[in-house]
């Protein structure tokens, strides 16, 4: 998350590493976001997509 007139962001999906569990991403391929501000990731070598709400960080 890179908060507006930041200088420095932080990490909200994926740093812990490559792998299956439901905080790591393996060759995440595309990203979207909805009008909620939901973020959508392709993890294709998973072969899901996940859903992050960013007001939980979930």
């Amino acid at each position: 998350r890179w908060p507006k007139g930041a200088t420095q962001g932080s990490v909200i999906v994926g740093g812990n590493g490559s792998g299956e569990q439901s905080n790591q991403l393996n060759w995440p391929f595309g990203l979207s976001f909805d009008r909620h501000g939901n973020l959508y990731v392709v993890d294709w070598r998973n072969h899901r997509a996940q859903k992050f709400d960013m007001d939980s960080n979930a």
